[in-house]
C-alpha cells in the first residue's frame, strides 16, 4: 500500500523490539532505494533489541529526545493507549494518543506520511480529529481485518502531511472521525485493511536519510562509569568506607607506664609480634568482664536498715605470652 519516491528515513517514536517498522523498511528497500531507520524506546531490554534490527535506537523517553522537524517521510505511530504523567501544576493529565501525535508530526516533512494507529473510538476525541482533518490529506481509514478487530478494536490512519502555513479545514473528515465513537459505524463503515489491498496506494516522498539531529538530552549511565572511577572524591570515599584498624608501630612518643600497658593489653592492641631475636614474643591480651553483686546495709535515724544490692562490672585482664623458645605463659 506504500510507493516511496527514493531514499529516504521512517521514524518509530515508541518503537518497542523495531519490528514492525523493521519490516516495513525491508520489504520497501531496494539495491537502488535506501530507507534508514530511526526509532526510541524507554525500555531498555526492549531498546537493545530494536537497536539490532533498526538503524538508529535510542533507549530514552520520547519527552528527551531531540530530534530534526520536518525530516523524516513516514511516521509510524502507535502510541500506548493511556495518560501521560500529570506534572506539578497540571490540572490533568492529557491522554498519549493525543499527546505524542502532536509531538512527533513534527517530525514529518511536509508531504510525508502518517501511519497512526489507535482504538477506534480514540479517533472520535475532538482534539484528535481536528489536527488530522486540518493536517492531513489523501487520507484513508482502515481497520484492523475481520479476524482480529474484535480482539484489538483497532483503526489505522494513513495520511499525507499538508505543505504551507494555511491548511484547510476538512469538515467532512472531521464529522466522519466524531462518529467512530459509535462501534457500530465502525464495524459498518470503516473498510477492513486487507480490503482496500491492491485498490489505494500512498506516496512516500524522497528525503534525507541521515536526521541532522537525533538524540537525547539524557546523559546514557554508563558514561559516567569510568569517570567515577577515576575520581579523587570516590577514592576518598572508598579509603573512608574500609573498616578501621588499630595499627600499633614503632616505638611511642613517651614512656609507657604499667596502667597504660595495661590498657592497651585489655583492648587487644598490642595483639601479635613483640620485640626482636631472643626477646621476641607473641602476645595476645584480653579483657575478662565480670559482674559482682554487693549487698549494701543502710541504717535509717529511727533505727530501720533498709538493704540495697549492688552490681558493678570488674573487668580482669589475661594476657596469653610465648617466648621464642615456645614457653607459654598466661598471666591473669
Amino acid at each position: 500500500m506504500l510507493e516511496v519516491r527514493g531514499d529516504c528515513s521512517f521514524f518509530d517514536p515508541t518503537c518497542g523490539e523495531g519490528e514492525i517498522l523493521h519490516h516495513i523498511a525491508s520489504s520497501l528497500r531496494t539495491e537502488e532505494r535506501n530507507i534508514t531507520t530511526y526509532g526510541v524506546e524507554l525500555d531498555k531490554s526492549r531498546a537493545s533489541k530494536a537497536s539490532e534490527v533498526l538503524t538508529h535506537c535510542i533507549n530514552a523517553p520520547i519527552e528527551s529526545m531531540v530530534v530534526s522537524n520536518d525530516a523524516v517521510s513516514m511516521l509510524f505511530l502507535n502510541p500506548p493507549y493511556d495518560f501521560s504523567m500529570k506534572g506539578l501544576g497540571d490540572d490533568h493529565a492529557e491522554r498519549k494518543e493525543w499527546t505524542e501525535l502532536i509531538r512527533n508530526v513534527r517530525y514529518l516533512k511536509e508531504n510525508g506520511l502518517l501511519v497512526y494507529i489507535i482504538p477506534s473510538y480514540r479517533f472520535s476525541d475532538k482534539k484528535i480529529a481536528r489536527f488530522l482533518a486540518t493536517h492531513f490529506d489523501n487520507v484513508g481509514i482502515v481497520r484492523f481485518t475481520d479476524e482480529d478487530y474484535d480482539d484489538f478494536k483497532q483503526c489505522i490512519f494513513i495520511g499525507n502531511k499538508k505543505s504551507g502555513k494555511f491548511k484547510q479545514f476538512n469538515e467532512k473528515l472531521y464529522n466522519f472521525l466524531l462518529e467512530m465513537e459509535h462501534e457500530e459505524f465502525v464495524t459498518q463503515k470503516v473498510t477492513p485493511i486487507n480490503v482496500l489491498l491492491g485498490k489505494h496506494k500512498w506516496k512516500v516522498p524522497a528525503g534525507a536519510t541521515k536526521l541532522k539531529t537525533f538524540y537525547t538530552k539524557l546523559e546514557d549511565k554508563t558514561n559516567f562509569y569510568e569517570g567515577i572511577r577515576n575520581s579523587k572524591g570516590f577514592s576518598a570515599f572508598k579509603e573512608r568506607s574500609k573498616p578501621k584498624q588499630l595499627v600499633i608501630g614503632g616505638n611511642p612518643c613517651m614512656p609507657i607506664n604499667q596502667g597504660q600497658m595495661a590498657l592497651l593489653l585489655a583492648s587487644g592492641a598490642i595483639n601479635g609480634e613483640v620485640g626482636i631475636g631472643d626477646n621476641y614474643h607473641l602476645v595476645q591480651g584480653l579483657e575478662i568482664v565480670s559482674k559482682i553483686r554487693e549487698e549494701e546495709v543502710r541504717t535509717h535515724d529511727n533505727g530501720s536498715k533498709t538493704t540495697i544490692m549492688k552490681e558493678r562490672t570488674k573487668r580482669d585482664i589475661s594476657v596469653k605470652v610465648i617466648n621464642s623458645n615456645g614457653l607459654v605463659r598466661k598471666l591473669v
